[in-house]
Order: C-alpha cells, then structure tokens, then sequence
C-alpha cells in the first residue's frame, strides 16, 4: 500500500488511501474524478485531491518498474506480443513498463497516436525516427552517400553554366 509511505494523519495520505483501496478492489487504476469525488464529500479540496492523485499515480508506476526490475531503455524499439490492458474512465491507458522499454519510449512519455478503423496506433518519436531512416536508406542504391550525389550533381550543373 502507497499511502503507508506518506506522513500518517495527513491529506496525502487519505487520498493515497483512497486511491490504494480503489486500484486493490478492482485491479485497474480509479479515475482522479473517482478519488477528488470521494475526498470531496469527506470534506477536502478538489484540488488537493486531484494534485495528489497525480503524485500517487506517478509513484504507483515507479514501484511497478522498481518491481519489474529495471532494464536499461533499448536504443531500437522492440516488439511485445498482444495482450489486454484495461482503459480507465476517464480516458488513461497506462502501459507496463515493458512495454514503455520495446517503444522506445522517452521519460517524457509523449506519443503520437492515430486510430484507423477502430484501431489505436501509438508511435513513440524513437520508433519514428527509426522507421523514416529505414525508408530513406531504402530511397538510397547500394551504399551511396546521398551527400556525395548532390556535390556530384552540384558540380555537373556549375560546368554546363
């Protein structure tokens, strides 16, 4: 349980509790509306409620990949088979840490993402950058410097004038 963490008695540590018995009764991650609602009608801020739901959140993760045993980010992405993960009410996919690892994924954690027919494709910008060079050297005969065909061609044009 997170909330044992924090300093008993205080506002952190009833929203870590709430949060902790929500994600314990249902395996999922509560919505932060779920938790600010719940220590609203106890009489707290819905501020307060929301700013430490981020922060349990964040250190929900960081136990998960402490537990995961940290492995080093990979420098090309990698590959996970299929598996279920559950979408919260509030919109949030949280993504395991090794799945985060095979995306290549920033400390940032920003993505692109497109739906195609129902489909959601998340994109980290590693696995862009990585799949537009390998079009381009695909672009690319043998193994030419595209550089050194445009210096050649440079120098042609600089004759004929």
């Amino acid at each position: 349980m997170l909330y044992e963490s924090v300093r008993p008695g205080s506002e952190k540590a009833r929203i870590w509790q709430i949060c902790d018995e929500l994600f314990a009764q249902r395996g999922v991650i509560p919505s932060g509306r779920e938790v600010a609602d719940i220590y609203v009608s106890e009489g707290g801020n819905e501020g307060t409620g929301f700013t430490q739901y981020s922060h349990w959140k964040k250190a929900l993760a960081e136990q998960q990949d402490a537990g995961a045993g940290k492995v080093a980010e990979p420098v090309e992405p990698g590959s996970v088979d299929f598996r279920a993960l559950n979408v919260t009410a509030d919109g949030a996919l949280v993504l395991p840490a090794d799945i985060r690892r095979a995306m290549a994924l920033d400390k940032d954690g920003r993505v692109t993402v497109q739906v195609r027919d129902g489909e959601l494709m998340v994109i980290s910008p590693m696995a862009a950058v990585r799949r537009l060079q390998k079009k381009a050297r695909e672009l690319v005969p043998g193994n030419s410097l595209v550089s050194d065909e445009l210096v050649a061609d440079r120098r042609a044009e600089a004759l004929r004038e």
